[in-house]
């Protein structure tokens, strides 16, 4: 599924780029486009870094 339509950006590419160390959406942002055009996905890409911290402390 796309987290960014603008830039053709899927989850799986969001989950690449934190496995390699992205924290935060300006980090996806430079690694991807994400978040760079409408900025819609934004929220989507705070939500997937969220989530993927609460697993990684859990």
């Amino acid at each position: 599924m796309y987290a960014c339509v603008c830039r053709a950006v899927t989850e799986n590419e969001v989950h690449d780029c934190i496995a390699a160390g992205a924290s935060t959406p300006k980090q996806i942002r430079d690694t991807t486009g994400a978040g760079g055009d409408c900025a819609r996905c934004v929220r989507k890409i705070c939500a997937i870094l969220k989530r993927s911290e609460e697993l990684t402390t859990a």
